[in-house]
């Protein structure tokens, strides 16, 4: 059967890719869209030619006998494949989805016809495009539900897009023109699913959005300006996104509101909005037992406190959390309300194995701190069936980074003391200081002086050398090593050759003896990615000869990829 299925998708692709004696359309069927030139069609039919490998199953099972070609190919399994290739198409394509729709209508006169009759390829309403180009979109959509997006601005689009409110099924939309957006909105909806506004910071929609009614209504987004917050509307949400939003933010008790009447909420998302804390009731807690993702971000110290505190998440919940503390404040306080969901997945997990993820975002200024405020980020992964990432981000000055990075850490040490968690340190763009109290591998190894595991990835040159003369120090010098139970160490780096010769070098013995002093035996040194040279590669293998594992490494000066399990190395 395999070789059957090789053989019909052969058939396939040569009929799409050659036999194209019927190339030319009739231009009448193709009004307002610009003919493309000739290699944008072999550029369309590259994904087509994909997705038809995926699909050539279906075809086999229409016996042996049958030879294959496109005209044979079922309307509903043709039209599924276009489908995936405007779905899997790059979004910065220039000729935009309706472009790429023309280029495959170039094909043949087949596909063409094939394409213009299918009202579902034409559901997709951009305001960006000419006023031709919706009103034929509309046409062509039949009685399909719309999904719109764009800029309205244009009272001629407004009133065209207000006469197909009966068949909304996705609004995203962004306005400046209060009225036209106020006479949109007023429009029953009966099949809407998805809104998304994005309006001046003062308007604030009637109070008769979509007529009080919207039954299939499941995602909402609001950016800048704001919605009748106590409308019935908002009520049995599956998603939810205020972003940005000032003065027309809703009252904490109305966001608390709209929250017990979506039980079944999945996604929710809270940004630089000024929840209004006037009515806030401390005692007050809003159980979301289906939430899936929270993403809490950049809010007033006293608003982030009142939200983390009057949501009932889920552990399981994948979980965002982005603060910028007080200058003035204390570090164990103005973190604190990040601090506790990190606290309960670390306590749920007790003496489980997890995973932290530590980045820091400072560079080197020319020999002097940059005084301006860089993002930290700690993520923990505790390993668990129901138990999500928490990703903590915190927007600070970088001389606090190392404080803050190991503060949060110990939030978690208290429950991992016999099962240390794995550590990744990423994008640390310069050399950490060389006083201890301020360099990370250092603070870390004083909170988890028993990890096992530790990644360094696509760490700067200074940051590398400074973390592996750390982790194997000079022989003879005497200093102990940090983390003297660490059995493996992964790289990822774009480039391994600079890094793996200092290390050589690092490593050699002085004296009568010479040589080099291998890392210990039982450490695995694993490299992802990147490249490396002879020399490079050379280094590692004199320093771990035997426990050298490499993933996906090219050789440099060499068309082969390297790649292996263990001790042993596979050139593919």
């Amino acid at each position: 059967m395999e070789n059957y299925t090789e053989n019909i998708l052969r058939t396939l692709l040569y009929d799409i890719a050659f036999n194209r004696q019927s190339l030319q359309v009739d231009p009448d069927s193709q009004p307002a869209i610009e003919v493309v030139e000739s290699d944008d069609v072999e550029r369309a039919l590259k994904p087509v030619q994909r997705l038809l490998h995926e699909t050539a199953l279906s075809i086999a099972t229409k016996g042996r006998n049958q030879q294959p070609s496109i005209p044979n190919l079922p309307v509903e399994l043709f039209l599924s494949i276009v489908k995936n290739v405007l779905a899997d198409s790059d979004m910065e394509h220039d000729a935009g989805y309706y472009g790429q729709l023309t280029e495959l209508c170039l094909v043949c006169k087949d596909w063409a016809d094939t394409i213009h009759n299918a009202p579902e390829l034409w559901t997709q309403v951009d305001l960006y495009g000419s006023n031709e180009l919706i009103e034929m979109v509309i046409s062509r959509s039949g009685d399909s539900l719309l999904d719109i997006k764009g800029y309205l601005g244009s009272l001629f689009v407004a009133r065209i897009i207000e006469s197909e409110a009966h068949r909304w099924r996705s609004l995203e939309l962004q306005f400046g023109d209060r009225n036209l957006m106020d006479n949109l909105l007023s429009k029953p909806a009966p099949y809407l699913k998805e809104l998304t506004i994005e309006g001046p910071r003062d308007w604030m929609a009637q109070n008769n959005v979509f007529e009080g009614t919207v039954p299939q209504l499941e995602a909402v987004m609001v950016q800048g300006c704001g919605l009748p917050w106590r409308s019935p509307i908002l009520s049995d949400l599956r998603k939810l996104t205020l972003w940005g939003i000032e003065g027309r933010a809703p009252q904490i008790n109305d966001l608390l509101d709209i929250l017990s009447a979506s039980p079944r909420l999945n996604e929710l998302g809270i940004g630089l909005t000024h929840i209004q804390l006037d009515t806030y009731t401390p005692s007050r807690r809003v159980q979301l037992p289906d939430l899936r993702s929270l993403n809490v971000k950049y809010l007033y110290d006293e608003i982030m406190k009142a939200v983390l505190n009057s949501i009932d998440a889920p552990l399981s919940a994948a979980c965002v959390l982005c603060t910028r503390p007080d200058d003035e404040q204390d570090m164990a306080a103005g973190l604190a309300d990040v601090s506790n969901r990190l606290v309960a997945l670390a306590r749920s997990v007790r003496n489980g194995f997890g995973t932290l993820t530590l980045q820091m975002g400072y560079e080197d200024m020319g020999g002097w701190f940059n005084d301006e405020e860089w993002d930290t980020v700690l993520k923990y992964e505790p390993e668990g069936d129901h138990l999500g990432p928490l990703s903590i981000t915190v927007n600070a000055s970088p001389e606090q980074h190392v404080d803050i990075l190991n503060h949060l850490a110990g939030k978690v040490q208290p429950y991992t003391k016999s099962s240390p968690p794995k550590l990744r340190l990423v994008d640390i763009h310069r050399r950490v200081p060389n006083n201890e109290g301020a360099n990370l591998l250092c603070a870390l190894y004083r909170t988890f002086p028993n990890v096992r595991d530790i990644a360094l990835i696509d760490l700067k040159y200074g940051a590398m050398v400074d973390a592996l003369q750390r982790l194997f120090p000079q022989p003879g010098s005497g200093v102990p090593p940090l983390f003297s139970r660490l059995t493996t160490l992964i790289i990822k780096q774009r480039s391994h050759e600079d890094w793996a010769v200092w290390l050589q070098g690092h490593r050699r013995r002085t004296g009568k003896r010479g040589g080099v002093s291998p890392l210990p035996r039982n450490l695995t040194l694993q490299l992802e990615g990147g490249s490396i040279d002879t020399d490079g590669l050379q280094a590692l293998q004199k320093l771990a000869s035997g426990t050298l594992s490499l993933h996906n490494v090219r050789l440099e000066g060499e068309d082969q990829r390297t790649g292996g399990q263990g001790g042993r190395m596979i050139y593919l």
